[in-house]
């Protein structure tokens, strides 16, 4: 299926935020994705949708980070408003059950935030009940993706707040450092209440996981969007 480039945008040295216009509308649920195709390339490579799902969608939001290696990747700082490029979709089990009345814990490593913003955008855009909490693990400040966005949306939303996690100390910076851990979430998220959906790296997973299981989270309130190389 054709898609049409509508703007793109350089999130952070490494990261960027693509929109695009399917040529045939289609129906998603929040936190699926597209299997993006290129010339050349016998393996399309899989982007979640960082937009919420809907009916008859046509306009599409991905967040990639560039790899200099990467067989899609490389190509996305070189496509400009009107370039077009192939996509097949959507696909993906990790979805988000509006029904769910418990409050929702977002824990995003790195590019992982992207999915997770869709399920962000769809609590606050359909005016849900249910509070939201970020917890966003990242290399430094440079690469905080959604920087000024998370900021407003915390400002207009009461039901919505996110912390930050640099994984490099910086001399400015009082908040959350080093790596994810039990004191930290036991912080955030005491009572362990909530239904969690993790995003990043294996190793940021794995670790988020077992501490979640550590503190007696059920596996039907953990959601885990693993990725696959």
């Amino acid at each position: 299926m054709k898609a049409t480039i509508l703007k793109t945008i350089k999130e952070t040295p490494r990261v960027y935020s693509i929109w695009v216009r399917l040529e045939t509308p289609i129906s998603f649920k929040t936190g699926q994705c597209m299997r993006w195709n290129w010339p050349g390339v016998t393996v399309g490579k899989l982007f979640s949708m960082a937009n919420h799902g809907g009916e008859n969608v046509t306009d599409l939001m991905f967040t990639i980070r560039i790899f200099a290696d990467g067989v899609i990747s490389s190509h996305i700082p070189d496509l400009k408003t009107g370039d077009t490029v192939d996509v097949q979709g959507p696909y993906g089990k990790f979805t988000f059950d509006d029904t769910d009345t418990h409050d929702i814990v977002l824990i995003a490593g790195g590019t992982g935030v992207s999915v997770l913003r869709a399920i962000l955008m769809h609590v606050l855009e359909k005016k849900l009940p249910n509070k939201v909490h970020l917890l966003f693990s990242v290399l430094n400040h440079n690469e905080v993706i959604y920087k000024d966005e998370l900021e407003q949306l915390a400002q207009q939303y009461p039901n919505f707040k996110y912390d930050l996690v640099l994984t490099q100390s910086e001399g400015d910076w009082y908040g959350y450092s080093g790596y994810i851990n039990e004191g930290m979430f036991d912080e955030l998220f005491a009572g362990y209440k909530q239904t969690f959906f993790v995003c990043g790296p294996p190793p940021f997973i794995k670790l988020s996981e077992d501490i979640l299981k550590s503190k007696g989270v059920g596996e039907d309130r953990i959601k885990i969007d693993r990725w696959v190389f």
